[in-house]
């Protein structure tokens, strides 16, 4: 059995979060002005099941009580309060990795005097995996 909560946010969620992303809570505290999460378990919630809104989603969690069927309080998010919620996205549909692309450059001099070209080069940074 599983359930769809409902989150509300008091500001617009990331634009790269998608139905299917897994969602997690951190607990957090305020210390010395800022919050951290001081060594808190990261917990995993369930999975984006609908983005309703810029500032609201819901989310299929499959963890609930197996002899009453409701959700286990600890998996309830609380995004205005003092969880941390972060999302993670499905390698296997967001791969980002280019197959099959090139580059073609072509060089033309405009100048009326002569250039000589001595060298071109070209970066490429892997993502991370």
């Amino acid at each position: 059995m599983s359930y769809v909560q409902t989150v509300n946010f008091s500001f617009d969620i990331n634009c790269s979060l998608q139905v299917g992303d897994q969602v997690y809570k951190t607990a957090t505290s305020t210390l010395g002005g800022f919050e951290q999460n001081l060594g808190a378990t990261t917990i995993h919630v369930g999975s984006v099941f609908g983005i309703i809104s810029p500032t609201s989603i819901e989310v299929l969690s499959e963890y609930v009580d197996p002899s009453t069927g409701l959700p286990l309080p600890y998996n309830q998010l609380d995004p205005n309060g003092n969880d941390y919620i972060s999302f993670s996205k499905n390698r296997v549909v967001n791969n980002n990795d280019l197959l099959g692309y090139y580059a073609s450059v072509h060089f033309v001099n405009n100048s009326t005097k002569a250039a000589k070209l001595w060298s071109v080069g070209s970066g490429v940074a892997e993502n991370s995996k």
